[in-house]
């Protein structure tokens, strides 16, 4: 399921286009299909929005309040099977178009709480604004400096996104690093996914991962890395591909084991990570 901020993002872009198209005049068929094209997107973010409220606790009496609905009514728009049909699953060959537009929603959620003007960053990055749109829309992966350049311009941190980038590029490949700097490097990507998912709140995220949310900030600030039952657990949990995460958790373990032996395996994370992994994954 996209993200609200995903779906409000790509609203804001068709407006933008409907606008650029108004003040040229654009042939009418043209104005038409990018408000057909809005209406639809409207309905996709309004159902992103419902099932984001649902999967923090809402019941079909609060979205029916909010929606000036009955429950009944409620629950028959946005049901699952309405979901579906809305947000059709994934087929494999477009899994990497997919992970592609995790690293657009990351860098766009940055973009959007900066306050930086689209046409501002891209002459700060020295790059064409029409490109930015694009990377920003998910249309195009950026080169790691000019991700980087972004990044920075956006006030965040662009090794948050360095794994998203490699995933959106097909591949990730995670450097030999001594135990903190692995750690770091798992918590970075961690936090690229949590961005991507439009930075839920450690308390709605800790339902899903079934962590504490105290605990949640530690594993994201990189201050213990968690057994990999729990780890896969919050990388599903914050829409990531587990097979791109476990060679980044294997390189934390490998540097652990050289540092402490073997038993390091059954030390990594807290009390919570250890107990939460026996749940499986």
């Amino acid at each position: 399921m996209p993200s609200g901020i995903r779906m409000a993002r790509d609203l804001a872009a068709l407006a933008g286009r409907l606008l650029v198209a108004e003040q040229m005049q654009l042939p009418l068929g043209t104005r038409l299909a990018l408000t057909d094209g809005i209406l639809r997107q409207m309905d996709r973010y309004t159902a992103s929005a419902v099932h984001e409220a649902r999967q923090a606790g809402a019941g079909w009496e609060d979205v029916a309040a909010a929606a000036r609905l009955t429950a009944a009514q409620a629950g028959a728009r946005w049901d699952t099977p309405a979901l579906r049909v809305l947000f059709p699953s994934l087929q494999a060959a477009e899994r990497p178009r997919a992970m592609q537009q995790h690293l657009a929603d990351a860098l766009a959620y940055l973009q959007i709480g900066s306050g930086v003007s689209v046409d501002e960053a891209a002459e700060r990055a020295g790059l064409q604004m029409p490109y930015v749109l694009q990377v920003l829309e998910g249309v195009c992966v950026p080169s790691w400096p000019e991700l980087y350049t972004l990044a920075c311009v956006f006030d965040g941190r662009p090794e948050d996104l360095r794994v998203l980038w490699e995933s959106a590029l097909g591949s990730v490949h995670p450097p030999r690093l001594p135990a903190q700097g692995a750690a770091g490097y798992l918590a970075a990507a961690l936090r690229g996914l949590h961005l991507a998912a439009g930075s839920p709140t450690m308390r709605r995220l800790s339902k899903q991962a079934l962590l504490p949310p105290e605990c949640l900030t530690e594993v994201l600030e990189g201050r213990h890395t968690p057994p990999w039952n729990t780890t896969a657990r919050l990388v599903r949990a914050l829409g990531g591909r587990v097979e791109d995460a476990e060679p980044l958790w294997q390189a934390v373990l490998q540097a652990a084991v050289g540092l402490h032996g073997t038993d390091s395996s059954r030390q990594l994370g807290c009390e919570h990570c250890r107990v939460a992994a026996q749940d499986g994954p």
